[in-house]
């Protein structure tokens, strides 16, 4: 795969930080663990041959202008928690405000050469994500918000390092690797590629929408020294099997007809999230909890505007009037649910509400969860 990337690319730097161990794990774990349909082999191989002709063109990038190395990343903003706990909806609400610069899928997936602001409402690869968008299935917007210039997870970013969650695919022992694994450089790597993006298109506070981050707070305090936190809780029992759901519709077709497993993923999510959540609640008491924000997701339904505030007051930024109306707008053009409900129970996914509960007990009463039901 590097020298089809090399030779199709005329580029053999692959820049700097150790991604190969990662991507040995993941071609092994697809090998074993995915089971997936063979005809999903050039689609699934494709993106991670695009992540390593990235890398050579990031490195090609910087080659040629040096200056990219000196750009300062000013105290980025980081929405983590467990998933499916109002991270995205927090996150696109933060986007629309131009002080904070957004994550977008399009530029992260092609992110040579960086946008500019002038033009970039023409990209090529912005109005092809655009399209990409609105060819999707009403019931997948009902499982998840898609937004053109949003600030979405960095799954293509940390995936250049190799060293991204990966939970598009069922390669559970890459995430068992992954969750103890190593994410310093990984997390240096990210912030090359996010200076690359800031150079020619301001400004320079980023906001990563990135739950999976709770997995490796020191890395990313390593990489972003003056990072801030905003943590989103929900009960488990409902974030979890929800999880699990989006999951299982994102997976490549399985090799067996009958589809995945549905009930090994319940809990290999639920296991994971919990390892997550546990380390999280480790580091914050190394980092600083004046380092975070917590987010309520029924604060967040049932007082949008005034959550926002408060995020504001905490990342130190004006809330201006302007911005706190299309903030407002788009609430209420996008309120759970209207745009379809998202069905499913936690017994379709092998789990049960008491039986999460009970594993993430110590961060509900870390947390003061509330739990419904």
């Amino acid at each position: 795969m590097m020298d089809l990337a090399t030779s199709s690319s005329g580029l053999d730097d692959f820049g700097p930080g150790d991604f190969r161990e990662g991507l040995d794990v993941l071609l092994q774990s697809l090998s074993t663990d995915a089971r997936l349909d063979p005809a999903t082999d050039a689609v699934v191989v494709g993106v991670l041959q695009t992540r390593l002709t990235n890398r050579l063109l990031v490195e090609d990038w910087y080659r040629r202008h040096p200056e990219v190395a000196d750009i300062e990343v000013e105290s980025p903003v980081h929405v983590i928690g467990l998933p499916r706990t109002g991270t995205t909806a927090l996150g696109s609400m933060l986007s629309l405000d131009p002080q904070l610069r957004g994550l977008r899928m399009w530029e992260q997936r092609n992110p040579v050469p960086p946008p500019v602001l002038d033009v970039e409402l023409n990209d090529p690869r912005r109005l092809a994500y655009a399209a990409e968008i609105a060819a999707l299935p009403p019931a997948a917007h009902a499982l998840h918000h898609y937004e053109v210039d949003a600030s979405v997870e960095d799954s293509d970013v940390l995936g250049m390092a190799f060293h991204g969650q990966q939970y598009t695919l069922p390669v559970y022992g890459y995430h068992r690797w992954w969750r103890t694994a190593d994410s310093t450089e990984s997390f240096q790597y990210h912030r090359r590629v996010v200076k690359l993006l800031t150079s020619r298109r301001p400004p320079n506070r980023w906001l990563f929408k990135a739950p999976h981050h709770k997995f490796h707070l020191d890395a990313v305090v390593a990489a972003y020294p003056d990072a801030r936190f905003v943590m989103t809780h929900r009960d488990p029992a409902r974030s979890i099997p929800s999880y699990a759901s989006l999951v299982s519709s994102i997976f490549p077709a399985a090799a067996d007809p009958a589809g995945h497993d549905l009930t090994r993923l319940g809990p290999e999510v639920s296991n994971h999230l919990r390892d997550g959540i546990e380390r999280a609640i480790a580091a914050r008491a190394r980092i600083g909890e004046d380092r975070f924000l917590d987010i309520h997701h029924e604060d967040l339904n049932a007082d949008p505007l005034g959550t926002v505030a408060r995020v504001y007051d905490f990342i130190g930024l004006t809330l201006e009037p302007g911005v706190e109306q299309v903030i407002d707008q788009w609430q209420r053009a996008n309120r759970s649910g209207g745009k379809g409900a998202h069905r499913y129970t936690p017994e379709q996914f092998g789990l049960c509400a008491e039986q999460i509960r009970d594993d993430f007990d110590a961060y509900i009463r870390r947390f003061d969860v509330r739990v419904s039901g």
